[in-house]
């Protein structure tokens, strides 16, 4: 399958994922939450058409056994439970690095060099995305992940989260 291709389909398949994940969303901050995500994919979207553009005449074998993880979801989407914030983060991550992996699976056995650099290059952009979405899982999570630090010393910075001390 093409590279750029592929890349396209994964991004189109995780927009609409998330887009149909916000308008499912009883939290409104979920949905606003899911409505950035679709957004984000939106511009990995725009950037994979720009490289296409220059030329996508580049097939990576590997990819043709590549699965598209947010089909899979979208098919399964009523069993997701999206309850908070942290869980709807948790999702995405998990579908992200699934797609991550696919593509550093497909530079290791890909022969062509050329094939490899697009698809490295492909990867690093997902690689990208994950790094942000980690820092919005972190941020979100971080009054459960350092709930007992703030019991023990600095109460003062758990207020920095948007949660009160009660």
């Amino acid at each position: 399958m093409k590279v750029l291709r592929f890349a396209q389909e994964i991004d189109q398949s995780a927009q609409r994922f998330y887009e149909e994940m916000a308008t499912r969303a009883d939290n409104p901050g979920i949905g606003m939450i899911f409505r950035m995500l679709a957004d984000d994919e939106g511009r990995l979207l725009s950037r994979h058409k720009a490289l296409a553009t220059r030329g996508d005449a580049i097939d990576a074998e590997a990819l043709d056994v590549g699965v598209n993880v947010f089909e899979q979801l979208r098919r399964r989407e009523e069993y997701l439970p999206v309850n908070d914030d942290v869980a709807a983060y948790r999702l995405a991550l998990e579908a992200e690095r699934e797609v991550l992996r696919q593509y550093r699976s497909a530079v290791k056995t890909e022969k062509h060099p050329a094939v490899r650099r697009l698809l490295a290059q492909v990867a690093r952009d997902e690689e990208q995305h994950i790094a942000e979405l980690e820092n919005l899982y972190d941020f979100a999570n971080a009054p459960n992940h350092y709930l007992a630090w703030g019991e023990f010393s600095n109460l003062g910075e758990f207020n920095n989260f948007g949660r009160g001390i009660v």
